[in-house]
């Protein structure tokens, strides 16, 4: 398990715990849909890094019999789960409670508490998320960020990145609809900041969710790792030509690659059997990723 990840997902629960709860307080005292339904995003969002917690731990699980690759998708599966309880918990509630009062206003009240929070709650998120940028800079190693969150493994860093996005961004929309109830008196306003809360939100969940399901069914590494891989299998001096590579994402920053190789011609099967093994051992000391490696002998 990666200690940045981990840390990653503490400083998440943390920021998202004390917000949800200071947020119920306030809306005890003003009655603000938008601190509702943002209050209910958090309290979203730490069931989700628990889910991701969870995810995580299980993902650990060294092959078994029953599954001989391990268990390193169960980091995939939680973060499918997340984006399930962003879509339904988060989304869809927000939206309806949104719609509610824009059909049904009541004026909120105390709203200098509601502008206080969520000045608060933004500064607390934007801790959350430096920590999980911070956590996610050695994998990204300068990549552009949407490029890193579409190509990376690392679900869980993925996903709260998405969060603390979603977060913040709701939080301003939040503290934009607060601000216009009040300097307008028009309660619709409030209503208003929870469906754009609600639709960010559901965004938010479809974009991870789809990224989430390829890895599940069996996405492929980057192309410039698989490039790499065919690079390092045709240096090796043994190998006359690279027939075919297949490469898995099996997990959190883990791969299962096949070879179909032609080795030169060698004096009897033990030398090519050690050809075979000292192929392994240099792909694996290069690519600490390759958890399962299948090298085929074969002829062109």
């Amino acid at each position: 398990m990666s200690a940045a990840s981990t840390r990653a997902i503490a400083l998440a629960l943390i920021a998202n715990g004390g917000i949800a709860a200071a947020k119920f307080g306030v809306f005890a005292l003003t009655r603000s849909s938008s601190l509702l339904t943002e209050a209910i995003h958090s309290v979203a969002d730490c069931a989700n890094q628990v889910l991701l917690y969870l995810g995580m731990r299980q993902g650990q699980a060294g092959p078994t019999a029953r599954h001989p690759l391990g268990r390193g998708k169960a980091a995939f599966v939680a973060s499918f789960l997340v984006a399930l309880l962003l879509f339904s918990v988060g989304g869809i509630y927000s939206m309806f409670e949104g719609i509610h009062k824009i059909l049904h206003p009541e004026h909120p009240h105390d709203l200098g508490w509601a502008v206080g929070l969520l000045v608060f709650a933004i500064g607390l998120e934007g801790w959350s998320m430096r920590g999980a940028l911070k956590a996610a800079a050695p994998e990204r190693r300068g990549r552009p960020l949407m490029r890193y969150v579409r190509e990376s493994s690392s679900t869980e860093l993925v996903v709260v990145l998405a969060e603390d996005f979603a977060a913040l961004v709701g939080l301003v929309l939040a503290l934009g609809a607060v601000l216009l109830t009040w300097s307008t008196g028009n309660p619709m306003w409030d209503g208003i900041g929870s469906v754009a809360i609600g639709l960010l939100l559901i965004a938010v969940a479809l974009f991870v969710g789809v990224e989430v399901t390829s890895l599940l069914l069996n996405e492929a590494p980057p192309l410039a790792l698989r490039a790499a891989l065919r690079e390092a299998v045709a240096e090796d001096p043994q190998v006359e030509q690279v027939l075919h590579i297949v490469a898995v994402i099996i997990g959190s920053d883990r791969l299962m690659v096949s070879l179909q190789v032609q080795f030169r011609e060698q004096p009897t099967g033990q030398a090519l059997v050690e050809a075979i093994d000292a192929l392994e051992r240099r792909l694996k000391a290069r690519f600490p990723q390759i958890r399962h490696l299948f090298v085929e002998p074969d002829k062109a």
